[in-house]
């Protein structure tokens, strides 16, 4: 019972922070390239693990599992790209809805792909979560083209795959050593993107260069560190409680991120939105419970 409640208030904690890093995003975004945030945030964590790596090396031999690592960091490190792009343009709220869709697409690839056996609550949770998708995407509450509308798709499903791999690799590599993976996919991903005309690309997640300002700096490291501390409170809340209770309190964050929009000056969001975002909520929730916390979340 106390470790569950310590697990809650960490969880809180981490909905705050995960908000914070929404507003850092947010605010540099007008000025700065998003892939040029999302870059300096990756880098910044990639920077603090190998720091704590040296600092306390892993105690047991790591390896074995190359290519799954190569595909989580992939997979986690373009969800964030997508994640951070949704941030830029959307709500939000609306943002941080798209990527809570994980669980209901966690669901979704693992009956296609590991063939596993899908209750009726699952199902319940799967056409719940895309009725909620169908109503955040109201073209009344916001002006989303049909890439921007597969960006916010790919925010969930990317980060499912990247829970899924989580699971495998848990059994031969130190926690840190996977997160590092995102990190270092997350910080190469955008330099490689630099390699294609800007003209090329179908939505203005990829722009050139810009030189931060000494306030804009002063945001990134906020952003850093905010965004690392909301990690370490979530791995924290996950290692510490009932993991399908924590998944469902994290659900908190859409609504803090909704009110943190609006002090920002994102509109109102519209009935049906609001509905979407209860939806995608309930669930998400519901594939959590349902699925007896059998993967890990990242």
């Amino acid at each position: 019972m106390q470790s569950n409640k310590q697990a809650i208030i960490a969880m809180l904690l981490a909905a705050l922070l995960f908000t914070g890093m929404g507003m850092f995003v947010k605010t540099l975004t007008p000025n700065l390239p998003v892939i040029e945030v999302a870059f300096a945030r990756n880098l910044f964590g990639l920077i603090w693990l190998l720091v704590a790596l040296g600092l306390n090396p892993p105690k047991t031999p790591q390896g074995g599992k190359p290519f799954i690592l190569f595909f989580r960091g992939f997979a986690g490190g373009s969800a964030m790209m997508a994640y951070f792009y949704n941030m830029s343009v959307m709500p939000l709220g609306t943002a941080y809805a798209f990527s809570y869709t994980s669980p209901i697409f966690i669901a979704l690839l693992s009956m296609i792909f590991i063939h596993e056996r899908v209750s009726l609550k699952i199902w319940i949770a799967i056409f719940m979560g895309f009725g909620g998708i169908l109503l955040i995407s109201n073209p009344q509450s916001i002006d989303l083209s049909f890439f921007g509308f597969l960006i916010g798709i790919y925010s969930g499903i990317g980060a499912a795959l990247a829970y899924l791999s989580v699971a495998e690799l848990a059994k031969n590599y130190d926690p840190r050593v996977i997160i590092g993976s995102l990190m270092l996919s997350g910080s190469i991903l955008p330099l490689f993107a630099q390699c294609v005309s800007y003209e090329s690309y179908p939505i203005a997640l990829f722009e050139p260069f810009v030189m931060p300002n000494l306030q804009e700096w002063g945001l990134i490291i906020g952003l850093g560190v905010v965004s690392i501390y909301a990690q370490i409170y979530l791995t924290k809340a996950y290692s510490l409680g009932n993991p399908p209770l924590i998944g469902a309190i994290s659900y908190i964050t859409i609504f803090l991120a909704t009110l943190a929009g609006i002090v920002l000056g994102d509109q109102v969001p519209h009935g049906f939105v609001v509905i979407g975002m209860i939806l995608i909520a309930c669930g998400g929730i519901l594939a959590a419970f349902s699925r007896k916390h059998k993967h890990a979340r990242k």
